[in-house]
Order: C-alpha cells, then structure tokens, then sequence
C-alpha cells in the first residue's frame, strides 16, 4: 500500500531549485567592475590592457620601442597581449567572496532532480492506485 504523497514536498523540491538558481544568479548580479588583465613586454615599453569579453581595451606603446624591426615589435607586442590575457583570466578564475560553486551547485541541482523524480513516480503511483480503488469500488 502507497502511502500519500505530500504534495508539498513538490513545493520543497521546487523551492530548493529557486534558491539554488538564486544563489547562482546572486553571484553573477554585483556591482563589481569587469575585471581587466595587463601585459607589457619589451621593459615596459608595451603596455597592454584587456577585458571580458576577450577585447584589447589599451595598447600603449612607448616611442622608443619604434625603433624595432617590424618582426620583433609584432613579437613583443603579442608577448604583451598574451601576458595581459593570462592575467584577466587569473582574475576572472580567482575566488571571489560570495560567489557560488558551480560544481558543488551542479551536485545539489542533481540530487533536487533525483528526489523531484522520486516525488513524481510517488505521485504517480498514488493517483494509478487510487484509479483501482475506484474501479475496483465501482464494480462492486
């Protein structure tokens, strides 16, 4: 015998789901600014800055560093864009206070979706049971 499914533990799963999503979208809210990357190379004679979305935002570069072969200034000038970049992404991946863990949120969104599929196949056995009580109570 199914023992009745409390149809607020739907409302549990669901609610344990938002404030999931809630923290996830908490975290992406702030105020904060963008965090930017900065590169040089050539003894600081190129000087780069970089942000999200993976955009140039500065490119400095010094009068005397004109004074290179072309080769060699397009060299330093892509240290610097790399250096700048390897920095923004250290920033972006450094922990932050209150942001969320996205691999500790995946595990709890898929226990939410476990125990919201065992809620579902107990509702769904209570109503199929309560079908052959009325059938069984109509033949009679």
């Amino acid at each position: 015998m199914a023992h009745p499914v409390d149809p607020s533990g739907l409302d549990r799963v669901l609610s344990e789901t938002m404030s999931a999503l809630g923290q996830f979208t908490a975290g992406a809210e702030t105020d904060a600014p963008l965090p930017e990357g900065h590169g040089e190379a050539a003894d600081g004679l190129v000087q780069v800055t970089v942000g999200p979305p993976g955009r140039i935002t500065a490119l400095t570069l010094n009068p005397r560093v004109m004074r290179l072969a072309s080769e060699s200034l397009a060299e330093e000038i892509t240290q610097a864009v790399n250096a700048a970049f390897a920095d923004l992404q250290e920033k972006a991946t450094a922990a932050v206070p209150g942001q969320v863990d996205l691999g500790s949120l995946g595990d709890r969104l898929r226990k939410i979706q476990e125990d919201a599929g065992r809620q579902l196949t107990a509702f769904t056995d209570a109503l199929v049971e309560a079908q052959d009580r009325l059938a069984r109570q109509g033949g009679k």
